[in-house]
């Protein structure tokens, strides 16, 4: 006797193949199809990088405990990431910058998996060429009249 498949089991149906994600090739290509909206209440370093552009290198980072126990001018400056896939964790490297003298050599950044220890230092953005202002109103007594 031939064996009978039950009503809507998976025999015979096809897969649908996998997509791909589109677009250039680059070394951050596998962090598009990460969840950025996901980020815990603690965040830890990688999930405060993921929020940043070209995946926080470049950005500067400090443990948040560092400046109320006197090194308030104290930070990681990340040179490279090396995510896992969920975006959650994996390796941070960087050069340490420890009351304001930069230590020489880029190291791996220690504890960058610890949730709640980091925070996110804003650059000083640099405005280039002339300050836009507002030219002064001239105050006249009839704006409609001419003299």
């Amino acid at each position: 006797l031939p064996r009978q498949e039950p009503p809507g089991s998976a025999q015979g149906r096809t897969r649908a193949p996998l997509a791909m994600a589109a677009g250039p090739k680059s070394q951050y290509a596998h962090l598009a199809n990460l969840a950025v909206d996901f980020v815990r209440k603690r965040p830890n370093l990688f999930e405060l990088a993921k929020m940043r552009p070209s995946y926080g290198v470049g950005s500067r980072f400090a443990r948040s405990r560092w400046e109320e126990r006197g090194a308030p001018d104290s930070f990681w400056t990340v040179t490279r990431m090396k995510p896992r896939p969920s975006g959650r964790s994996g390796r941070a490297w960087g050069f340490l910058t420890w009351k304001g003298k930069a230590k020489p050599g880029v190291t791996r950044i220690p504890k960058a998996q610890t949730p709640g220890i980091w925070k996110v230092l804003e650059e000083e953005t640099e405005t280039r060429g002339p300050a836009l202002a507002m030219p002064p109103k001239e105050e006249t007594e009839s704006e409609g009249e001419e003299k």
